[in-house]
């Protein structure tokens, strides 16, 4: 029998056991996929670029014409709660703001509930394998702008990458330009000169995506925004993706259909993994 990991769950700063960490089924978040979330690594108890999530969440909140229930101050320290209930060192924290139950089912607006559950994390060490999905993003929608839970493109998306024995989905847009993958931001290199989708690919506004821009050009890299056709892909010196609970990580194969394209090695990625392992005090 596999191991259980271990979560501890806290719903509007109480905290949950198992079986009871429930919420209405009315809730909007439920019936119509209206939410937001945020996926925080932890080291040490240590929430890595709180204040950066926490500005995404609310700028979130304003587009969709959302409330967060409680003040930051009171956000952050159910956070932070719930993280130190946690006994292992290296944490991932998944928060979700619901919208609260539909007046429609119940005739009052409810209020929105605010789920925080930690759990174990790995930081992913080896080279990821990538499928190209069929599935494509809206580049021009102002939700691919912000993190919803509407994520069914990418839940699916991954599913079937998983079958396909990859380690996750490389998503275009509408006009067939390289958007992201499923769970990160996908960067790339050509001679000596990194790449990524603009934010008008489609792609979201990664936390680790920006610090990654910032920190690149502080190790003296020359980093561009530009459209990115598969072709340029699969031609490139080297390809890697960031995210929250991967840091920088490099990609070695893209498939499409029975086709392999492998990707070379390069140490851009690993320059850039030491200066997150760094600023995360994992080194």
């Amino acid at each position: 029998m596999p191991k259980k990991l271990l979560t501890i769950t806290t719903i509007n700063g109480k905290f949950v056991k198992r079986g009871d960490d429930k919420i209405s089924v009315f809730d909007n978040s439920l019936l119509y996929a209206e939410g937001l979330f945020e996926t925080f690594l932890s080291v040490d108890n240590n929430i890595i670029f709180l204040q950066e999530h926490i500005k995404r969440l609310y700028k979130g909140a304003k587009v969709m014409g959302m409330t967060i229930p409680v003040p930051q101050s009171t956000l952050k320290n159910w956070m932070h709660k719930t993280v130190k209930a946690h006994p292992d060192k290296i944490k991932k924290l998944r928060l979700t703001i619901t919208s609260g139950e539909a007046a429609r089912w119940v005739g009052v607006q409810g209020k929105p509930q605010v789920i925080l559950s930690t759990s174990p994390h790995s930081m992913p060490t080896k080279p990821f394998t990538v499928d190209i999905s069929e599935f494509r993003v809206d580049q021009d929608s102002v939700f691919r702008r912000i993190k919803t839970i509407s994520y069914a493109i990418h839940a699916v998306a991954l599913k079937l990458a998983h079958k396909r024995k990859c380690d996750d989905a490389l998503l275009l847009n509408t006009k067939n330009q390289v958007a992201e993958v499923t769970s990160a931001n996908i960067f790339w290199v050509k001679k000596n000169k990194i790449y990524t989708p603009p934010l008008t690919a489609g792609c979201l506004e990664g936390i680790t995506r920006k610090i990654l821009i910032r920190e690149a050009k502080k190790s003296g890299y020359t980093i561009v925004e530009k459209n990115c056709s598969l072709h340029t892909l699969f031609k490139a010196d080297e390809v890697f993706i960031s995210s929250s609970l991967k840091f920088v990580l490099p990609i070695s194969k893209i498939k499409e259909g029975n086709k392999t394209y492998k990707i070379s090695a390069g140490n851009i990625s690993t320059v850039l993994y030491d200066r997150f392992a760094k600023l995360a005090k994992l080194k």
